[in-house]
Protein backbone atom coordinates (compact mmCIF):
# COMPACT_ATOMS: atom_id res chain seq x y z
CA UNK A 1 0.00 0.00 0.00
CA UNK A 2 0.81 3.47 -0.90
CA UNK A 3 2.03 6.07 1.71
CA UNK A 4 -0.66 8.55 2.14
CA UNK A 5 -0.61 11.73 3.51
CA UNK A 6 -3.09 12.62 6.31
CA UNK A 7 -4.94 15.14 3.82
CA UNK A 8 -5.66 11.71 1.59
CA UNK A 9 -6.43 10.33 4.70
CA UNK A 10 -8.97 12.91 4.89
CA UNK A 11 -10.42 12.86 1.74
CA UNK A 12 -11.08 9.17 1.60
CA UNK A 13 -13.05 9.32 5.07
CA UNK A 14 -15.00 11.14 3.49
CA UNK A 15 -15.30 9.93 0.50
CA UNK A 16 -15.74 5.84 1.84
CA UNK A 17 -17.69 6.77 5.07
CA UNK A 18 -21.44 8.21 4.12
CA UNK A 19 -23.16 9.59 6.39
CA UNK A 20 -25.91 6.46 6.63
CA UNK A 21 -27.05 4.35 9.21
CA UNK A 22 -26.58 1.31 7.30
CA UNK A 23 -23.78 -1.29 7.79
CA UNK A 24 -21.76 -1.62 11.12
CA UNK A 25 -20.47 1.45 11.24
CA UNK A 26 -22.82 4.31 11.86
CA UNK A 27 -22.56 7.85 10.67
CA UNK A 28 -22.01 8.66 14.08
CA UNK A 29 -19.15 6.74 14.33
CA UNK A 30 -17.60 7.76 10.96
CA UNK A 31 -17.58 11.57 11.89
CA UNK A 32 -16.19 10.74 15.13
CA UNK A 33 -13.49 9.32 13.59
CA UNK A 34 -13.48 12.41 11.16
CA UNK A 35 -13.31 14.55 14.84
CA UNK A 36 -10.15 12.58 15.81
CA UNK A 37 -8.64 12.59 12.72
CA UNK A 38 -8.75 16.53 12.67
CA UNK A 39 -8.14 16.86 16.19
CA UNK A 40 -5.40 19.86 16.73
CA UNK A 41 -3.50 17.41 18.55
CA UNK A 42 -3.29 15.64 14.84
CA UNK A 43 -4.22 18.37 13.06
CA UNK A 44 -1.50 18.54 10.31
CA UNK A 45 -1.62 19.42 6.57
CA UNK A 46 1.14 17.19 5.49
CA UNK A 47 3.45 14.70 7.07
CA UNK A 48 6.38 16.67 5.56
CA UNK A 49 6.57 18.79 9.00
CA UNK A 50 9.98 18.47 10.82
CA UNK A 51 8.37 17.22 14.12
CA UNK A 52 6.45 14.05 14.36
CA UNK A 53 4.72 13.94 17.41
CA UNK A 54 1.75 11.60 18.56
CA UNK A 55 -1.79 12.91 19.51
CA UNK A 56 -0.63 13.48 22.80
CA UNK A 57 2.05 16.27 21.83
CA UNK A 58 4.33 13.72 22.69
CA UNK A 59 7.30 14.44 20.24
CA UNK A 60 8.49 11.74 18.41
CA UNK A 61 11.88 12.62 16.35
CA UNK A 62 13.17 15.60 15.17
CA UNK A 63 15.30 16.63 12.25
CA UNK A 64 18.47 16.25 14.05
CA UNK A 65 17.89 12.64 15.88
CA UNK A 66 16.87 12.05 11.87
CA UNK A 67 20.39 13.39 10.63
CA UNK A 68 22.20 11.47 13.35
CA UNK A 69 20.72 8.23 12.60
CA UNK A 70 21.40 8.45 8.67
CA UNK A 71 25.17 9.63 10.16
CA UNK A 72 25.62 6.01 11.88
CA UNK A 73 27.58 3.27 9.63
CA UNK A 74 26.17 -0.08 9.05
CA UNK A 75 27.25 -2.70 12.15
CA UNK A 76 29.12 0.33 13.87
CA UNK A 77 31.37 -0.08 17.00
CA UNK A 78 32.27 3.14 19.00
CA UNK A 79 34.69 1.19 20.88
CA UNK A 80 36.88 0.34 18.58
CA UNK A 81 40.63 2.09 18.36
CA UNK A 82 39.65 4.30 15.24
CA UNK A 83 36.99 5.32 16.42
CA UNK A 84 38.21 6.36 19.85
CA UNK A 85 40.92 7.80 18.20
CA UNK A 86 38.88 9.88 15.64
CA UNK A 87 36.96 10.70 19.15
CA UNK A 88 40.36 12.43 20.57
CA UNK A 89 40.39 9.70 23.25
CA UNK A 90 43.12 7.17 24.62
CA UNK A 91 42.58 3.05 24.50
CA UNK A 92 43.93 1.46 27.52
CA UNK A 93 46.08 -0.25 25.38
CA UNK A 94 47.55 2.89 24.54
CA UNK A 95 48.87 3.56 28.26
CA UNK A 96 51.23 1.90 30.02
CA UNK A 97 49.85 2.11 32.91
CA UNK A 98 45.96 3.04 33.02
CA UNK A 99 46.07 2.48 37.18
CA UNK A 100 48.35 5.48 37.01
CA UNK A 101 47.01 7.93 34.82
CA UNK A 102 43.90 7.43 36.65
CA UNK A 103 45.54 8.47 40.40
CA UNK A 104 46.19 11.60 38.78
CA UNK A 105 45.15 14.40 41.26
CA UNK A 106 46.66 17.63 39.81
CA UNK A 107 47.55 19.17 36.89
CA UNK A 108 50.73 18.40 34.99
CA UNK A 109 49.74 20.35 31.60
CA UNK A 110 52.50 23.64 31.00
CA UNK A 111 52.02 26.11 33.24
CA UNK A 112 50.57 24.05 36.36
CA UNK A 113 52.54 24.19 39.25
CA UNK A 114 52.28 20.28 40.52
CA UNK A 115 53.86 18.97 43.70
CA UNK A 116 56.07 15.93 42.83
CA UNK A 117 58.25 13.96 45.06
CA UNK A 118 61.53 13.79 43.49
CA UNK A 119 62.76 11.22 45.54
CA UNK A 120 61.99 8.15 43.46
CA UNK A 121 63.01 10.79 40.19
CA UNK A 122 65.75 8.88 38.28
CA UNK A 123 68.61 10.92 36.33
CA UNK A 124 70.93 10.34 33.59
CA UNK A 125 75.04 10.60 35.78
CA UNK A 126 76.72 9.83 32.55
CA UNK A 127 77.98 13.57 32.55
CA UNK A 128 77.85 14.20 36.04
CA UNK A 129 81.06 15.61 37.96
CA UNK A 130 80.88 16.75 41.33
CA UNK A 131 77.56 15.04 42.24
CA UNK A 132 76.95 12.20 40.33
CA UNK A 133 73.72 10.60 41.76
CA UNK A 134 71.02 9.23 39.43
CA UNK A 135 68.20 9.26 42.02
CA UNK A 136 66.70 13.30 41.87
CA UNK A 137 66.64 13.72 45.45
CA UNK A 138 70.46 12.86 46.57
CA UNK A 139 71.50 14.45 43.34
CA UNK A 140 69.98 17.75 45.23
CA UNK A 141 71.00 16.67 48.77
CA UNK A 142 74.66 16.60 47.04
CA UNK A 143 74.57 19.57 45.12
CA UNK A 144 73.83 22.02 47.93
CA UNK A 145 75.97 20.63 49.96
CA UNK A 146 78.99 21.51 47.55
CA UNK A 147 77.62 24.79 47.02
CA UNK A 148 77.49 25.20 50.78
CA UNK A 149 81.39 23.95 51.19
CA UNK A 150 82.81 26.68 48.64
CA UNK A 151 80.46 29.78 49.95
CA UNK A 152 82.58 32.03 52.54
CA UNK A 153 80.83 35.34 54.61
CA UNK A 154 81.21 38.52 52.64
CA UNK A 155 79.41 40.81 50.71
CA UNK A 156 78.10 40.06 46.96
CA UNK A 157 76.88 43.86 46.13
CA UNK A 158 78.44 46.66 45.60
CA UNK A 159 77.77 49.45 47.81
CA UNK A 160 78.81 53.17 48.98
CA UNK A 161 79.38 54.31 52.61
CA UNK A 162 79.64 57.31 54.43
CA UNK A 163 81.26 58.74 57.32
CA UNK A 164 81.84 62.56 57.42
CA UNK A 165 85.13 63.83 59.14
CA UNK A 166 84.56 66.22 61.92
CA UNK A 167 80.92 64.42 62.17
CA UNK A 168 79.15 61.50 64.53
CA UNK A 169 77.01 59.52 62.14
CA UNK A 170 77.59 58.09 59.23
CA UNK A 171 75.64 56.06 56.79
CA UNK A 172 75.24 52.48 55.50
CA UNK A 173 73.11 51.91 52.33
CA UNK A 174 71.87 48.37 51.21
CA UNK A 175 73.62 45.20 51.34
CA UNK A 176 73.31 41.96 50.20
CA UNK A 177 75.43 39.52 51.49
CA UNK A 178 76.08 35.71 53.17
CA UNK A 179 77.32 34.94 56.30
CA UNK A 180 78.59 30.73 56.52
CA UNK A 181 80.49 30.26 60.14
CA UNK A 182 80.44 27.41 62.88
CA UNK A 183 76.78 29.22 63.48
CA UNK A 184 75.62 27.95 60.14
CA UNK A 185 74.69 29.36 56.84
CA UNK A 186 72.67 32.80 56.67
CA UNK A 187 71.28 34.88 53.64
CA UNK A 188 71.74 38.38 54.31
CA UNK A 189 70.30 41.40 52.93
CA UNK A 190 70.51 44.56 54.85
CA UNK A 191 68.51 47.16 53.74
CA UNK A 192 70.59 50.13 54.88
CA UNK A 193 70.12 53.29 57.23
CA UNK A 194 71.61 56.89 57.33
CA UNK A 195 72.72 59.38 60.38
CA UNK A 196 73.46 55.92 62.33
CA UNK A 197 75.08 57.62 65.74
CA UNK A 198 78.86 56.35 66.24
CA UNK A 199 78.55 54.53 69.28
CA UNK A 200 81.74 55.01 71.11
CA UNK A 201 83.16 58.06 70.43
CA UNK A 202 86.22 57.90 72.97
CA UNK A 203 87.92 54.84 70.91
CA UNK A 204 90.13 54.87 67.95
CA UNK A 205 88.22 52.98 65.51
CA UNK A 206 84.88 51.29 65.60
CA UNK A 207 84.47 48.36 63.17
CA UNK A 208 80.51 48.36 61.38
CA UNK A 209 79.20 45.05 60.68
CA UNK A 210 76.08 43.01 59.80
CA UNK A 211 75.18 40.22 61.88
CA UNK A 212 73.28 37.04 60.76
CA UNK A 213 70.11 38.32 61.86
CA UNK A 214 70.81 41.13 59.12
CA UNK A 215 71.12 43.66 61.66
CA UNK A 216 73.81 46.30 61.49
CA UNK A 217 76.05 46.38 64.96
CA UNK A 218 79.53 48.43 65.76
CA UNK A 219 82.44 47.43 67.65
CA UNK A 220 85.56 48.90 68.76
CA UNK A 221 87.72 45.81 68.94
CA UNK A 222 89.79 44.74 66.40
CA UNK A 223 88.04 41.76 64.96
CA UNK A 224 89.37 38.40 65.15
CA UNK A 225 89.87 35.53 62.62
CA UNK A 226 86.53 34.49 64.20
CA UNK A 227 84.72 37.37 63.79
CA UNK A 228 85.45 37.47 60.00
CA UNK A 229 83.35 34.03 59.37
CA UNK A 230 80.18 34.89 61.80
CA UNK A 231 80.11 38.88 60.74
CA UNK A 232 79.73 40.63 57.30
CA UNK A 233 82.06 44.23 58.13
CA UNK A 234 81.76 46.76 55.49
CA UNK A 235 84.04 49.54 57.16
CA UNK A 236 86.29 50.55 59.79
CA UNK A 237 85.29 54.39 60.95
CA UNK A 238 88.49 56.12 62.78
CA UNK A 239 87.73 58.67 65.77
CA UNK A 240 90.08 62.08 67.01
CA UNK A 241 90.08 60.77 70.72
CA UNK A 242 90.72 64.74 71.68
CA UNK A 243 87.76 66.15 69.57
CA UNK A 244 85.63 63.16 69.78
CA UNK A 245 84.94 63.51 66.04
CA UNK A 246 85.56 61.34 62.89
CA UNK A 247 88.60 61.59 61.10
CA UNK A 248 87.54 59.50 58.45
CA UNK A 249 86.71 55.34 57.46
CA UNK A 250 87.53 53.05 54.72
CA UNK A 251 86.04 49.77 53.21
CA UNK A 252 86.56 46.16 54.90
CA UNK A 253 84.67 43.63 53.62
CA UNK A 254 85.33 40.19 51.96
CA UNK A 255 83.95 39.55 48.47
CA UNK A 256 82.41 36.14 48.18
CA UNK A 257 84.61 32.98 48.61
CA UNK A 258 86.56 30.81 51.34
CA UNK A 259 89.57 32.26 49.60
CA UNK A 260 88.65 35.89 51.69
CA UNK A 261 90.22 35.07 55.01
CA UNK A 262 92.78 33.64 54.33
CA UNK A 263 94.30 36.57 51.86
CA UNK A 264 93.12 38.94 54.27
CA UNK A 265 95.97 37.23 56.75
CA UNK A 266 98.57 37.30 54.76
CA UNK A 267 97.95 40.95 53.81
CA UNK A 268 97.22 41.67 57.17
CA UNK A 269 100.75 40.45 58.23
CA UNK A 270 102.33 42.02 55.31
CA UNK A 271 101.14 45.49 56.27
CA UNK A 272 102.07 44.82 59.89
CA UNK A 273 105.66 44.67 58.59
CA UNK A 274 105.46 47.85 56.63
CA UNK A 275 104.90 46.50 53.12
CA UNK A 276 103.94 49.44 51.08
CA UNK A 277 100.78 48.35 49.07
CA UNK A 278 100.93 50.86 46.54
CA UNK A 279 101.42 51.94 42.91
CA UNK A 280 102.70 55.11 41.90
CA UNK A 281 101.47 57.91 44.06
CA UNK A 282 104.88 59.38 43.59
CA UNK A 283 105.98 62.51 46.08
CA UNK A 284 107.28 65.85 44.44
CA UNK A 285 108.18 69.03 46.14
CA UNK A 286 106.63 72.35 45.43
CA UNK A 287 108.92 75.40 43.92
CA UNK A 288 106.96 78.05 45.89
CA UNK A 289 106.51 76.32 49.49
CA UNK A 290 106.83 73.92 51.77
CA UNK A 291 104.04 71.72 50.70
CA UNK A 292 104.15 68.79 48.29
CA UNK A 293 101.85 66.97 44.90
CA UNK A 294 101.25 63.80 44.63
CA UNK A 295 100.83 61.96 41.28
CA UNK A 296 98.04 59.41 40.29
CA UNK A 297 98.30 55.42 41.62
CA UNK A 298 96.53 53.12 43.83
CA UNK A 299 96.41 50.79 46.85
CA UNK A 300 96.43 47.42 47.37
CA UNK A 301 93.74 47.07 50.00
CA UNK A 302 92.19 43.91 50.74
CA UNK A 303 88.04 44.10 50.44
CA UNK A 304 89.40 47.91 50.18
CA UNK A 305 86.45 49.06 47.55
CA UNK A 306 82.59 49.05 47.79
CA UNK A 307 82.80 47.36 44.40
CA UNK A 308 82.33 44.41 44.11
CA UNK A 309 83.85 43.97 40.60
CA UNK A 310 87.27 45.87 41.59
CA UNK A 311 87.36 45.09 45.31
CA UNK A 312 91.12 45.43 46.33
CA UNK A 313 92.48 48.33 44.75
CA UNK A 314 91.51 51.50 45.40
CA UNK A 315 92.49 54.22 43.21
CA UNK A 316 93.96 57.34 44.11
CA UNK A 317 93.69 60.80 41.98
CA UNK A 318 95.94 63.23 41.43
CA UNK A 319 96.89 65.97 44.15
CA UNK A 320 98.14 69.12 44.01
CA UNK A 321 99.08 70.66 47.52
CA UNK A 322 98.19 67.58 49.45
CA UNK A 323 96.65 68.63 52.52
CA UNK A 324 97.42 66.84 55.55
CA UNK A 325 97.00 65.75 58.96
CA UNK A 326 99.70 65.87 61.50
CA UNK A 327 100.40 63.14 64.30
CA UNK A 328 102.05 62.97 67.61
CA UNK A 329 102.85 59.77 69.11
CA UNK A 330 99.26 59.69 70.80
CA UNK A 331 97.00 62.30 69.23
CA UNK A 332 96.00 64.26 65.98
CA UNK A 333 95.37 67.62 64.89
CA UNK A 334 92.31 68.95 62.72
CA UNK A 335 94.03 68.13 59.34
CA UNK A 336 94.16 70.77 56.71
CA UNK A 337 97.90 71.50 56.45
CA UNK A 338 100.16 72.57 53.39
CA UNK A 339 103.72 73.30 54.88
CA UNK A 340 105.80 70.89 56.24
CA UNK A 341 106.33 71.77 59.84
CA UNK A 342 109.75 72.64 61.47
CA UNK A 343 109.31 70.95 64.64
CA UNK A 344 110.44 68.09 66.06
CA UNK A 345 109.00 65.33 68.66
CA UNK A 346 111.34 65.35 71.46
CA UNK A 347 110.09 62.31 73.64
CA UNK A 348 107.29 63.49 73.34
CA UNK A 349 107.78 67.33 73.23
CA UNK A 350 107.18 69.55 70.08
CA UNK A 351 110.21 71.92 70.10
CA UNK A 352 111.17 73.99 67.32
CA UNK A 353 114.37 72.95 64.75
CA UNK A 354 117.45 75.16 65.99
CA UNK A 355 119.51 77.00 63.65
CA UNK A 356 120.20 75.11 60.39
CA UNK A 357 119.28 71.90 62.21
CA UNK A 358 116.82 69.38 60.45
CA UNK A 359 113.77 66.75 61.37
CA UNK A 360 113.13 63.69 59.02
CA UNK A 361 109.02 63.57 59.20
CA UNK A 362 106.90 59.98 58.16
CA UNK A 363 104.73 60.54 55.68
CA UNK A 364 101.44 58.03 55.67
CA UNK A 365 98.38 57.81 54.18
CA UNK A 366 94.55 55.83 53.77
CA UNK A 367 93.11 54.35 51.56
CA UNK A 368 90.42 56.57 51.86
CA UNK A 369 93.00 59.21 50.64
CA UNK A 370 93.96 60.89 53.80
CA UNK A 371 97.43 62.07 54.61
CA UNK A 372 99.44 61.89 57.68
CA UNK A 373 102.68 63.95 58.85
CA UNK A 374 104.36 61.85 61.93
CA UNK A 375 106.46 64.39 63.67
CA UNK A 376 110.34 63.15 63.11
CA UNK A 377 111.84 61.94 66.37
CA UNK A 378 115.44 63.31 65.49
CA UNK A 379 116.97 66.17 65.30
CA UNK A 380 119.89 66.42 62.83
CA UNK A 381 123.13 69.00 62.24
CA UNK A 382 123.18 68.63 58.45
CA UNK A 383 121.21 66.29 55.86
CA UNK A 384 123.69 63.43 55.80
CA UNK A 385 123.80 62.86 59.51
CA UNK A 386 119.65 63.18 58.43
CA UNK A 387 119.33 60.24 56.05
CA UNK A 388 121.62 58.38 58.00
CA UNK A 389 120.35 58.23 61.46
CA UNK A 390 116.50 58.40 59.81
CA UNK A 391 115.94 54.97 59.92
CA UNK A 392 117.68 54.13 63.18
CA UNK A 393 115.61 56.27 65.37
CA UNK A 394 113.50 54.37 68.25
CA UNK A 395 110.56 55.39 66.42
CA UNK A 396 107.24 55.28 68.71
CA UNK A 397 104.45 55.26 65.82
CA UNK A 398 101.08 56.71 66.81
CA UNK A 399 98.96 53.16 66.92
CA UNK A 400 96.51 54.59 64.01
CA UNK A 401 98.90 54.82 61.67
CA UNK A 402 99.28 50.74 61.70
CA UNK A 403 96.35 50.56 59.08
CA UNK A 404 97.68 53.54 56.75
CA UNK A 405 100.59 53.13 54.21
CA UNK A 406 104.06 54.41 54.81
CA UNK A 407 105.49 56.62 51.40
CA UNK A 408 108.34 57.59 53.29
CA UNK A 409 111.02 60.61 54.90
CA UNK A 410 110.16 63.74 54.50
CA UNK A 411 113.71 65.62 55.14
CA UNK A 412 113.19 69.39 55.99
CA UNK A 413 116.03 71.95 57.61
CA UNK A 414 114.53 74.90 59.35
CA UNK A 415 115.62 78.02 57.00
CA UNK A 416 113.80 75.74 53.76
CA UNK A 417 111.09 78.24 52.32
CA UNK A 418 110.06 75.42 49.59
CA UNK A 419 110.66 71.80 48.82
CA UNK A 420 111.42 72.01 45.34
CA UNK A 421 114.80 72.84 43.95
CA UNK A 422 116.58 73.10 47.10
CA UNK A 423 118.93 71.06 48.80
CA UNK A 424 117.00 72.03 52.65
CA UNK A 425 114.18 69.64 51.85
CA UNK A 426 113.92 66.20 50.12
CA UNK A 427 111.63 62.74 50.11
CA UNK A 428 112.87 59.39 49.91
CA UNK A 429 110.48 56.91 49.65
CA UNK A 430 110.14 53.94 51.34
CA UNK A 431 110.71 50.92 48.78
CA UNK A 432 111.15 47.27 49.72
CA UNK A 433 112.89 44.66 46.48
CA UNK A 434 114.83 44.88 43.85
CA UNK A 435 113.27 48.52 42.65
CA UNK A 436 115.20 50.18 45.19
CA UNK A 437 116.28 48.23 47.88
CA UNK A 438 115.30 48.58 51.32
CA UNK A 439 114.94 52.73 50.47
CA UNK A 440 117.97 53.39 48.66
CA UNK A 441 118.00 56.98 49.39
CA UNK A 442 118.66 56.22 53.09
CA UNK A 443 121.80 54.59 54.82
CA UNK A 444 121.41 50.79 55.63
CA UNK A 445 121.09 49.25 58.75
CA UNK A 446 123.91 46.72 60.23
CA UNK A 447 123.45 43.94 62.68
CA UNK A 448 125.26 44.68 65.33
CA UNK A 449 126.01 40.92 66.62
CA UNK A 450 128.16 40.43 62.94
CA UNK A 451 130.67 43.32 63.85
CA UNK A 452 131.23 44.65 60.64
CA UNK A 453 131.27 41.16 59.52
CA UNK A 454 128.09 41.94 56.66
CA UNK A 455 130.20 44.71 54.82
CA UNK A 456 132.36 43.87 51.70
CA UNK A 457 134.92 46.76 53.37
CA UNK A 458 134.77 46.99 57.24
CA UNK A 459 137.56 49.40 56.71
CA UNK A 460 136.12 51.82 53.97
CA UNK A 461 132.66 52.01 55.67
CA UNK A 462 134.22 53.02 58.72
CA UNK A 463 136.30 55.50 56.83
CA UNK A 464 133.46 56.60 54.86
CA UNK A 465 131.33 57.03 58.39
CA UNK A 466 133.65 59.51 59.72
CA UNK A 467 134.89 56.53 62.61
CA UNK A 468 137.92 55.13 63.55
CA UNK A 469 139.33 52.05 61.67
CA UNK A 470 139.05 49.18 62.80
CA UNK A 471 142.52 47.74 64.77
CA UNK A 472 143.29 43.94 65.22
CA UNK A 473 144.61 43.81 68.50
CA UNK A 474 148.35 42.89 69.30
CA UNK A 475 150.38 42.12 72.45
CA UNK A 476 150.35 44.11 75.40
CA UNK A 477 153.65 46.61 75.61
CA UNK A 478 155.23 46.44 78.54
CA UNK A 479 158.76 47.46 77.82
CA UNK A 480 160.61 49.36 75.14
CA UNK A 481 160.51 47.89 71.64
CA UNK A 482 161.11 49.16 67.92
CA UNK A 483 158.52 49.96 66.02
CA UNK A 484 159.76 47.49 62.57
CA UNK A 485 158.45 44.71 65.30
CA UNK A 486 155.13 45.52 65.62
CA UNK A 487 152.61 44.96 62.90
CA UNK A 488 150.56 48.15 61.49
CA UNK A 489 147.08 48.95 61.48
CA UNK A 490 146.72 46.78 65.29
CA UNK A 491 145.93 47.96 68.50
CA UNK A 492 148.28 47.61 71.90
CA UNK A 493 147.69 48.40 74.92
CA UNK A 494 150.93 49.63 77.22
CA UNK A 495 151.38 49.64 80.33
CA UNK A 496 154.50 51.36 81.94
CA UNK A 497 153.96 49.72 85.54
CA UNK A 498 157.55 48.44 85.17
CA UNK A 499 159.59 51.50 84.21
CA UNK A 500 159.40 54.30 81.48
CA UNK A 501 158.54 52.70 77.95
CA UNK A 502 160.71 54.15 74.87
CA UNK A 503 158.95 53.41 71.55
CA UNK A 504 161.71 53.73 68.65
CA UNK A 505 160.66 54.75 65.08
CA UNK A 506 163.54 52.75 63.14
CA UNK A 507 164.46 53.01 59.33
CA UNK A 508 163.63 49.26 59.21
CA UNK A 509 159.60 50.65 60.55
CA UNK A 510 159.64 52.57 57.60
CA UNK A 511 160.82 50.63 54.83
CA UNK A 512 158.26 47.78 56.04
CA UNK A 513 155.10 50.21 56.40
CA UNK A 514 152.99 51.39 53.10
CA UNK A 515 152.27 54.71 53.52
CA UNK A 516 149.05 55.35 55.35
CA UNK A 517 150.00 52.25 57.70
CA UNK A 518 148.58 53.02 61.71
CA UNK A 519 149.55 51.49 65.08
CA UNK A 520 147.11 52.57 67.83
CA UNK A 521 148.80 52.66 71.61
CA UNK A 522 146.52 53.25 74.45
CA UNK A 523 148.03 53.53 78.09
CA UNK A 524 147.09 51.33 80.60
CA UNK A 525 149.25 52.75 83.23
CA UNK A 526 151.20 55.69 83.12
CA UNK A 527 153.07 55.71 86.67
CA UNK A 528 155.88 55.87 84.21
CA UNK A 529 156.37 57.26 80.76
CA UNK A 530 155.29 56.26 77.46
CA UNK A 531 157.14 58.38 74.44
CA UNK A 532 158.07 58.21 70.77
CA UNK A 533 161.84 58.30 69.27
CA UNK A 534 162.91 58.69 65.52
CA UNK A 535 166.17 56.43 64.93
CA UNK A 536 168.04 56.94 61.71
CA UNK A 537 166.41 58.82 59.06
CA UNK A 538 162.99 58.87 60.06
CA UNK A 539 160.88 62.07 61.74
CA UNK A 540 158.13 62.42 64.20
CA UNK A 541 156.30 65.11 64.23
CA UNK A 542 153.07 66.26 66.23
CA UNK A 543 150.72 69.14 66.70
CA UNK A 544 151.92 70.27 70.15
CA UNK A 545 155.66 69.03 69.51
CA UNK A 546 155.32 66.69 72.63
CA UNK A 547 156.06 62.78 71.62
CA UNK A 548 154.45 61.19 74.91
CA UNK A 549 151.57 59.49 76.01
CA UNK A 550 149.78 61.46 78.98
CA UNK A 551 147.17 61.72 81.39
CA UNK A 552 145.55 64.11 79.37
CA UNK A 553 145.02 61.61 76.14
CA UNK A 554 143.26 58.07 76.28
CA UNK A 555 145.80 56.93 73.78
CA UNK A 556 147.86 57.28 70.68
CA UNK A 557 147.88 56.90 66.53
CA UNK A 558 151.48 56.75 65.10
CA UNK A 559 150.73 57.37 61.80
CA UNK A 560 153.18 57.19 58.33
CA UNK A 561 152.09 60.25 56.61
CA UNK A 562 155.32 59.98 53.41
CA UNK A 563 158.73 58.20 53.32
CA UNK A 564 160.68 58.86 56.85
CA UNK A 565 157.65 60.78 57.91
CA UNK A 566 155.79 59.72 60.89
CA UNK A 567 152.84 61.98 62.79
CA UNK A 568 151.69 61.14 66.53
CA UNK A 569 147.81 61.78 66.23
CA UNK A 570 146.92 62.09 70.15
CA UNK A 571 143.24 60.77 71.33
CA UNK A 572 141.69 62.81 73.91
CA UNK A 573 140.13 61.16 76.88
CA UNK A 574 135.90 61.28 76.87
Amino acid sequence: MANKSRADVQTAIDTNLADNSAGNISAADTRGTQTDLNDSAFNKTSDDADVVADGSAKILMTPAERTKLTGIETGADVTDAASVSAAGALMDSELTSITDVKALNQSVVSGASPVLTIANQTLNAASLVVVSETNAQLFADGVDHSLLKVRGTGVNTSYISTATAGGTTFDQPEVFGEIKSDQGYFDIHYLGATGITLADLASESTYVYIDNAGALQQQTSIPTREDWSRKIFVMRIAVNTATNLILGFEYINNPIGNYSNSIRDLYDYLLAQGVPFKKDQLITGRATDLGFNVSEGSFFRFGGTGDINEPNTPPMAQVTNAPFFLSTRTGFDAGGNTALPKFWDNNGTLTALGSTTLVAHRLYRFTNGNFVIQYGQGNYANMTLAKAGARLEEYVLNPQLKNATFFGWWFIESTATNTGGTTLTDFIEYTIGVQGGSSSGLSGCLLKGNNLSDLLDAAAARTNLGLLPYRAVGATITGSVDLDTKTSNTFYDVNAGGGAIVITVTDQANTDSAIGSEWEFSPVELSNDISFLAGGSTAIDSVDGNLKLDKAFSGAILKKTANNSFRLIGTLKA
